[in-house]
């Protein structure tokens, strides 16, 4: 498709702007009064978002072209929770994990911790009156791990299940339709599958199945190390 040929540069122009504009927020930081602060603050989280969209809308347009690195999933999910805490206790919502540990994936630490995110914060999102997330990771067998995702919160229709993973269907008011897409996008860069399960005003559970890899340690020149996939 000619959209597809001219991607890359689509993005490099709206991205210059918006590097720019991050650049001026964090100028008008330092000399800013409690106020300005405040809205300077409702900008740059904006700018994130208009980033994130991008990166989203950039993943779902092209062929998977991702560096592929050892990822340690107890290790980044543990980060993920962490950066969604603070909001969470401002919900009254529990975030209650468990891992079975170590887990190695072969993958992109980047795109799935941006996963991850999106869909705590969808949980978080379906829960008005606050209750618990729970996050389960742990080994099925020795060549599959699962990742589960379970909130209390409104739960979904058949007709939702159904569309769930289009891009651009979304029942919120101010979605872009392009998260779970997203979601469903990179998984299947891993080699991986999700499925839901949901249940009207009694949540909804996401598993996420990754295969998993095994890695044999190798010696390399100037006292660095590299690891074999397998």
């Amino acid at each position: 498709m000619l959209l597809d040929k001219w991607q890359p540069s689509i993005a490099h122009e709206i991205r210059n702007p918006i590097t720019s504009l991050k650049g001026f927020t964090e100028l008008l930081k330092l000399n800013a009064d409690n106020e300005s602060l405040m809205y300077l603050s409702v900008i740059d989280t904006e700018l994130q978002r208009m980033d994130q969209i991008l990166s989203e809308l950039l993943v779902l347009s092209k062929p998977a072209n991702m560096k592929v690195e050892l990822v340690e999933l107890d290790y980044l999910m543990k980060q993920v929770i962490e950066f969604m805490l603070p909001d969470a206790i401002m919900k009254n919502i529990m975030i209650q994990y468990s891992a079975t540990s170590p887990i190695y994936i072969g993958g992109n630490s980047g795109r799935l911790k941006q996963v991850f995110i999106n869909l705590i914060k969808n949980a978080m999102e379906s829960m008005h009156t606050g209750g618990t997330i729970t996050v389960e990771l742990k080994k099925i067998d020795c060549s599959m791990v699962t990742v589960v995702i379970k909130d209390e919160g409104m739960g979904m229709d058949s007709q939702t299940l159904q569309n769930l993973f289009q891009p651009f269907y979304t029942t919120k008011s101010t979605g872009t339709g392009l998260g779970l897409a997203f979601v469903k996008k990179v998984i299947e860069d891993h080699e991986g599958f999700i499925s839901v399960d949901s249940e009207l005003q009694k949540g909804t559970a996401f598993q996420l199945y990754f295969p998993s890899c095994t890695f044999n340690k190798i010696d390399i020149s100037m006292d660095e190390s590299a690891y074999l996939l397998t």
